[in-house]
């Protein structure tokens, strides 16, 4: 009889052993799965956050794109500069201060480029306007077409003939 408690005992001895490893593979598991499911969640909060960050800034940049506006409210051809040159006058009539960064001539027969004039502080705010004299050596009678870029990118064209 003590043979038999003996190993009941000892069977019984074995099976809480098994039960114990159970618990433990079982919370390590748990433990693993929930600090991996943790660090998804950062992961993707930060992914999230960082989309709708350039989101933002793309939304943003194409509504001041639309918000800009450009007249030209003189073109004129001079002889009396060093040589001839063209003064163009251009007037903000949109909601935004801009800046010009680039004027482009061009003949409108060949669309070849003829001069390019580069500008670093041609701001303009709203309801303001920029002049400037290019010197070009321009002829009678010159069909040219005048481009002129700002800083967001947008392009605004004119065209005139030289007198």
């Amino acid at each position: 009889m003590s043979k038999i408690s003996l190993r009941n005992n000892n069977r019984f001895h074995f099976n809480s052993r098994r039960a114990l490893a159970n618990v433990v593979t079982s919370a390590i598991i748990l433990s693993a799965v929930s600090i991996m499911g943790v660090a998804m969640l950062g992961w993707s909060n930060s992914s999230l956050t960082t989309q709708k960050q350039a989101m933002e800034e793309t939304f943003s940049t194409q509504m001041n794109k639309i918000n800009e506006d450009i007249i030209f409210e003189n073109v004129w051809f001079s002889t009396t500069c060093p040589g001839n040159c063209i003064n163009v006058t251009l007037s903000n009539v949109g909601t935004l201060g801009l800046n010009v960064t680039q004027m482009t001539l061009i003949d409108r027969t060949t669309l070849e480029e003829l001069q390019i004039f580069s500008y670093a502080d041609a701001g303009i705010v709203s309801s303001g306007t920029f002049s400037t004299n290019a010197t070009y050596s321009w002829t009678s009678g010159e069909d040219i077409g005048i481009i002129v870029f700002t800083e967001r990118g947008n392009q605004f064209t004119t065209q005139v003939i030289a007198p």
